[in-house]
């Protein structure tokens, strides 16, 4: 079938979520669930009657709609991701065939208690809902997820990486303000797999450090830290279980915000003089929260105590300066600036790619480590990915892969026609061909906001979208 566009997916989610939840509030009659029910049924039958399934689920912990990863949920995908997760649904197979009464039954089974996948089955069974199958991993005859490609190489893979680490982040963040000590498990697991993508392809994850989730800054901005540590200490040399430090220092090194007052935290205007002190105790709380997790390394705390410190060491917090620190800090602070750097907040426009590493060399030698910015710049290269440029076609492209023999001729994907007009799916090019043709040259650096061009969210709809 046609694939269905990625906003249409996102409807389709968001009705079913709403349907689910709201059967535990209000009968079948009622408009809040007639709606939605009657929504779902006129999309899943139009979508059906072109002859293919529909599949849906989740992936990692990241919910997938045929072709589409959604690495930075709504609430209504958050709490429908958190449902089939319970019931142990990995995978969801709508064929043609499908009628409304089914579907109604099934989103009942769903909004109600469930013994697992095999009590669910078997109710489905009982009420004869024949056109929709659930499935987990389990399954032997379960195929490959969407995008998952042969090794960690696949975009798809990278994406629901991400996902994972976002979701970790969350679990953490959510522990503390339970009260409870966070385990260090899903952290660490998430890091390991995005430390095994780096080591096999280091520009794999470049790009993903551009996706920027406004309503979960925090959550955000931790994962973005986390994958730039682990690109740097990759391309620097460091052995694998440094990096996989590294990793884990970056998603960890504010999550002593949770603990600071939410008034502080998301005030949007200056902060006075008693506010400013309060917040730099983010990273004291964060170094002691990580030592309660145990199952990692001492110096990841270290680090995070340090992020603020600046290569001369001069930061906060001030009691800590004379401490003895390793080149962790200073490759967490790196991430740190250059993520802050390029994402948009209440106080600060953001800078393009190439304005972000201008900037942060202006800061070289003082606040941070001289050798690194420039190690970082190589590695970002003189178009990092996740740039928006304008070809002399005139076309618009996004910066996707670096090109190792050229730096002027990365591959890019084209974005706007030669006219303007938006592409529906995006045209992977190589500026220049093996054989030495040219098709375009980049001729200019381009704001995404000018464009109205979200660059974070062309990334997170990966390959062909």
């Amino acid at each position: 079938m046609e694939e269905l566009d990625k906003q249409l997916a996102l409807r389709m989610i968001t009705l079913f979520s709403g349907a689910v939840k709201g059967m535990g509030f209000y009968p079948e009659s009622h408009p809040a669930i007639r709606q939605p029910l009657q929504d779902l049924d006129r999309f899943f039958g139009s979508a059906l009657a072109q002859g293919a399934d529909v599949t849906w689920g989740v992936m990692d912990g990241v919910m997938f709609f045929g072709k589409h990863l959604f690495i930075t949920p709504t609430t209504a995908i958050a709490d429908l991701t958190s449902r089939l997760t319970e019931k142990e649904i990995d995978r969801i197979v709508m064929s043609s065939g499908l009628t409304s009464d089914e579907l109604q039954r099934f989103v009942r089974l769903l909004s109600g208690k469930s013994a697992g996948l095999d009590d669910l089955r078997a109710r489905m069974g009982q009420m004869d809902i024949r056109h929709i199958r659930v499935e987990s991993r389990q399954d032997a005859s379960l195929p490959e997820q969407p995008d998952d490609r042969d090794g960690d190489e696949g975009e798809g893979y990278a994406l629901a990486a991400y996902g994972q680490a976002l979701g970790a982040i969350r679990g953490v963040c959510r522990d503390i303000e339970y009260g409870r000590i966070p385990s260090s498990a899903e952290v660490t697991g998430a890091v390991d797999r995005l430390v095994g993508i780096t080591m096999r392809e280091p520009s794999t994850l470049l790009g993903l450090s551009m996706i920027k989730d406004y309503d979960n800054y925090t959550f955000n901005h931790c994962v973005n830290v986390g994958v730039l540590a682990i690109s740097l200490g990759s391309a620097l040399g460091l052995d694998a279980d440094d990096v996989r430090d590294a990793g884990i220092a970056g998603q960890l090194h504010d999550i002593g915000k949770t603990l600071i007052p939410k008034d502080i935290l998301n005030k949007p205007g200056s902060l006075s003089g008693a506010e400013l002190h309060e917040m730099k105790r983010h990273s004291e709380l964060g170094a002691k929260i990580i030592r309660e997790m145990g199952g990692l390394n001492p110096r990841i705390a270290q680090a995070v105590l340090g992020h603020h410190m600046q290569y001369n060491r001069h930061g906060y917090p001030e009691w800590a300066r004379g401490l003895d620190y390793d080149l962790m800090i200073d490759i967490i602070a790196i991430a740190d600036t250059y993520d802050a750097c390029t994402t948009l907040r209440p106080y600060q426009r953001s800078l393009t790619p190439r304005a972000a590493l201008a900037t942060m060399q202006k800061l070289a030698g003082t606040v941070l480590d001289y050798n690194l910015v420039v190690r970082f710049t190589e590695l970002m290269g003189k178009y990092p990915v996740g740039t928006l440029v304008r070809l002399d076609n005139n076309e618009v492209a996004l910066v996707h892969r670096p090109n190792p023999l050229d730096e002027q001729a990365p591959v890019v994907r084209i974005v706007l026609e030669r006219d303007g007009s938006r592409l529906q799916k995006l045209r992977e090019k190589r500026l220049v061909e093996p054989d030495g043709s040219w098709y375009a040259r980049i001729v200019a650096e381009v704001d995404p906001l000018l464009k109205n061009i979200d660059v974070g969210s062309l990334i997170s709809c990966g390959p062909g979208h």
